[in-house]
């Protein structure tokens, strides 16, 4: 009997990268309530029902495991960052991106969360993420939407900290429900935009958003 190689190889990486996933669900979990610097090899361990050899077979120490998971985060947002449908106002397509965000987080508070903890951790960020969301502001810049005497590493370290902190306070529930409508305008108008326009691209989007994850 012929043993069909292609396909036993095929069913092994299906294998492998279903239990990636599960131990990548798991640590999810476990971080998002715990944090990566309290987390444990045996609580990751314990939550995927997996044994510590099993582990190491896909994450040689708890750093590769961090990275991962903030890879995760990262592809959420950079296929929010993703190519602006044609003609759409740089403005809008910079709020539509940050509310799909809030909301895809907001819609899941356990990837939320973890998402929370990584960003307070030494995981780097995503390069992809980094340069869409420069390419955005840039754009934003060279069509007159933005300052021009913004620096665009600054903006960037304002827009994702702001936004950490309106996540953070969104999902502990202490802030009214227009928070992240709230604070999104308010970056509107640190990039450059007039007060009133910035309030009114923000609620929509946010509007727009809660639809689309409803």
């Amino acid at each position: 009997m012929r043993v069909n190689l292609e396909a036993r190889a095929a069913t092994a990486e299906n294998r492998r990268a279903k239990t990636r996933e599960r131990l990548l669900d798991a640590a999810t979990e476990v971080i998002s309530c715990k944090g990566p610097e309290a987390a444990s090899i045996e609580d990751f361990v314990a939550a995927a029902g997996v044994s510590r050899g099993t582990f190491y077979n896909y994450f040689p120490a708890i750093g590769d495991l961090i990275i991962a998971l903030n890879a995760r985060v990262s592809a959420t947002m950079v296929q929010a960052l993703g190519p602006a449908p044609p003609h759409q106002d740089v403005a809008v397509r910079f709020a539509t991106v940050l509310h799909h965000i809030l909301a895809t987080f907001t819609a899941d508070p356990v990837q939320g969360w973890m998402a929370l903890r990584l960003s307070e951790s030494d995981a780097p960020t995503d390069p992809t993420f980094a340069a869409r969301f420069d390419a955005l502001f840039l754009r934003g810049v060279e069509e007159g939407r933005f300052s021009k005497s913004a620096n665009v590493v600054a903006a960037r370290s304002i827009v994702v900290g702001a936004f950490r902190m309106a996540q953070r306070d969104i999902f502990r529930g202490d802030v009214p429900p227009d928070h992240g409508t709230q604070v999104v305008a308010l970056l509107l108008i640190a990039c450059g935009l007039p007060e009133g326009e910035a309030h009114q691209i923000s609620r929509e989007c946010a509007e727009s958003a809660q639809r689309t994850s409803a």
